[in-house]
């Protein structure tokens, strides 16, 4: 006879354990930071509201005037009145959409002595969240690279002059990369734009390029802080580094991308179907600054395989889905030489 069947078990940590930190951190979400800053900038409040609201509508659409500045005639007025009339559009909202879920088991928690119920949904929910705000992230720097500049007035650019393009982007080479944002604030002078309250956001490159630039002061041999005045800055991994290129970024003027996101009618009126166990409501995404359309249904599954437990053969299952549907603004331009410049760091 031995003792040996009653020895110590597993010896097993509590939760949460900090363990995992690195394991579950997230990127940086400067797009949607953006966004969320310039939208009440691109958009006034009651077309924010008619966007918002406008589930079930054929097509969404916002007023613009497009510029007509006729040269002035040399000369005294005679009595020949000009025919110039104003010139008005309607611009189509574009929505991306995108969804995700997850499921709990209650009895899988029930039979755990570590992780509780709360903590299960708090992580899949985490987790869901993040999905869709990578999504969103890359939807909306897809719409900035859309609307960039592919035409620039000023002598600073071009083939012969101080930055070539590729591909649309400013081409900056190493020995113009410590003065290039000084340069840039009269690239957008060059096409009436402000230089100041811009906009610059990059990849994760751009960073060590800043900390470099706005650390050489006025102490320092060649100074080249005084250029940052104007500026925000923001990065996010979802910009890809152009090919041949050691960082790639966007300069555009602060309030170029909103986003004003809308859900279903269901979940507005937190509606529920008594037979089929769903239930319908509207989630403030703190990730994304947005709400999120939620569905949640209960059923009753035979999960034993999942268990482990032979008995359970008739346990609750809580299936979630969390959904967006984001319309992402970007300024109405009918030139090509917009206000979102893009910009490619050279070796």
């Amino acid at each position: 006879m031995s003792i040996v069947n009653l020895k110590k078990q597993n010896a097993r940590g509590v939760y949460p354990s900090l363990l995992d930190r690195q394991e579950l951190r997230q990127q940086e979400y400067g797009f949607i930071d953006m966004a969320l800053r310039g939208t009440d900038s691109i958009l006034s409040g009651v077309n924010q509201n008619v966007i918002s609201q406008s589930w079930g509508a054929p097509a969404t659409q916002i007023p613009v005037f497009s510029k007509n500045v006729a040269a002035a005639t040399v000369g005294t007025m005679t009595c020949t009145f000009p025919t110039e009339d104003a010139n008005a559009a309607l611009v189509n909202v574009t929505f991306v959409k995108a969804h995700t879920g997850f499921r709990i088991i209650p009895r899988l928690t029930d039979q755990s002595d570590i992780v509780t119920e709360a903590q299960d949904f708090m992580r899949q929910y985490s987790d869901a969240e993040e999905s869709l705000a990578n999504f969103l992230e890359a939807q909306i720097l897809s719409a900035v690279d859309t609307a960039k500049a592919s035409t620039f007035n000023s002598a600073f650019v071009g083939a012969a002059s101080k930055y070539n393009t590729s591909s649309d982007a400013l081409q900056v080479v190493a020995a113009d990369q410590d003065f290039f944002l000084n340069d840039a604030k009269s690239i957008m002078q060059a096409d009436n734009f402000s230089r100041n309250d811009l906009e610059v956001i990059g990849d994760a490159q751009l960073a060590s390029f800043v900390s470099k630039f706005v650390n050489q002061g006025a102490g320092n041999s060649a100074n080249s802080a005084f250029q940052f005045a104007g500026y925000t800055f923001q990065y996010s991994n979802t910009v890809a580094t152009s090919a041949g290129a050691i960082s790639t970024g966007y300069i555009m003027p602060a309030g170029s991308v909103g986003i004003v996101a809308k859900v279903s009618p269901d979940a507005a009126a937190n509606r529920e179907s008594v037979g089929s166990g769903i239930r319908w409501s509207v989630e403030n995404s703190d990730l994304m600054g947005i709400p999120m359309s939620l569905m949640i249904k209960d059923d009753c599954a035979d999960v034993n395989a999942i268990t482990g437990n032979a008995e359970d053969t008739n346990a609750l299952v809580k299936s979630y889905q969390m959904g967006i549907n984001v319309a992402i603004v970007t300024p109405y331009n009918t030139g090509t030489n917009g206000g979102i410049k893009k910009f490619d760091y050279l070796p």
